[in-house]
């Protein structure tokens, strides 16, 4: 008898052996940067190849459901997993299951980890570290005098306080999107990412129509205005801030969609598609987006020069950065400080050195590129 029972516990553990090789998926996913880091070409390959072909079967797919299929898998995920675990410690505690059939429930869940892990950079991480988007654009980064920068500043204020006029407002007088939710503007985006293309080709490829977060104002307590899911090939907005940078960030996350890993990369493509929509309003986005950051960037090289450059702010401008300034301060907290980290975190494991910072780099690209291509004469004013 007792031998009978030796043999069954054995035979119920060996589920377990055969599942613990499988837990290597785990390093090798956190160990995939550094195997990656300075192989660019390859990369490159990648990104111009393997990697529209995924993105364009999951878009096939994902971009049919009027919901965000990420979000739907996260919900499920934070409350399938705690009940799984729960469930299965209390039927442990109870004996109606061995230590051996619930340790296989714990090893099972940490190899999918690992296996979503690795997809994530097969389907999309791997473009983190393919050729910088500024060689590929053969744009001349370099130091600029201060006045170049508060020029450019000035000129983007100029043009946004002119494009405001045209503009609705709400009854406190702050930019609003004008009979639709701004989320409406969203498939906008998709044609001037096709205009965008025709002019520079490092654009080229398919994009999808960003989606809303039903949970958005949830996004706002992390301090999060969007997010790129590369394993459904998803671009995912916060629709519950202001319209005034929401456009914009659409523009950005679907900038993600098309291989632009890097933060300032994708900031760029997001300005440029916003400069190539038909509606005034992702135009307007586009210019204040960037204006921040010139702006910033102005202001802590050289306050008398901002101050110079803020002369072109109209009335109309500051009250819509003000009414966004305080739409924000009234989410920070705990959980916006700790879901920064989390992305700087994250950002710096995936070669982005500066982390959260390299959202104001951005400012070295729209220097380089108005200099070579001088974008702002392409603004419509409509």
């Amino acid at each position: 008898m007792e031998k009978l029972q030796n043999a069954k516990q054995k035979q119920d553990w060996r589920p377990v052996l055969l599942r613990l090789p499988w837990l290597l998926l785990l390093p090798l996913g956190l160990l995939l940067p550094q195997l990656c880091a300075g192989r660019q070409q390859a990369m490159e390959r990648y990104a111009q190849t393997l990697y529209p072909a995924i993105k364009d079967a999951l878009c096939a797919v994902t971009s049919r459901l009027p919901f965000s299929l990420a979000e739907a898998l996260l919900y499920a995920l934070c409350i399938g997993v705690p009940l799984l675990l729960v469930s299965r410690l209390i039927l442990l505690c109870l004996r109606r299951i061995t230590l051996a059939r619930f340790t296989q429930i714990v090893l099972s869940l940490l190899i999918a980890a690992g296996v979503a892990l690795n997809l994530f950079y097969v389907t999309w991480g791997f473009n983190y570290f393919r050729a910088p988007l500024p060689e590929r654009m053969d744009l001349s980064l370099r130091e600029r005098p201060v006045e170049e920068l508060g020029d450019f500043t000035a000129a983007l204020a100029k043009a946004a306080s002119a494009l405001r006029e045209t503009l609705p407002e709400d009854e406190a007088g702050v930019f609003t999107v004008a009979d639709s939710a701004p989320a409406a503007l969203f498939p906008e985006l998709v044609d001037a990412y096709g205009a965008l293309a025709k002019e520079y080709p490092v654009f080229s490829g398919r994009v999808t129509p960003a989606k809303s977060v039903e949970w958005s104002e949830g996004l706002s307590w992390l301090g999060i205005s969007g997010i790129y899911i590369g394993l459904t090939a998803e671009p995912n907005v916060n629709t519950h801030q202001p319209p005034l940078l929401m456009l914009h960030g659409a523009a950005h996350e679907m900038a993600h969609q098309l291989g632009i890993a890097s933060e300032d990369a994708a900031e760029l493509a997001g300005f440029l598609a916003c400069l190539y929509a038909d509606r005034p309003e992702i135009v307007y986005s586009g210019l204040v987006n960037a204006l921040i950051h010139c702006g910033n960037a102005l202001y802590r090289a050289d306050a008398a020069q901002y101050a110079l450059a803020y002369r072109q702010y109209s009335d109309a401008l500051v009250r819509d950065l003000a009414a966004y300034r305080l739409y924000w301060q009234r989410y920070e907290g705990r959980a916006e400080e700790i879901a920064s980290q989390a992305n700087d975190g994250y950002l710096k494991h995936n070669a982005q050195q500066s982390g959260i910072k390299s959202y104001g780099e951005s400012v070295d690209l729209l220097l380089a590129l108005q200099e070579s291509k001088n974008i702002l004469a392409k603004i419509n004013y409509f």
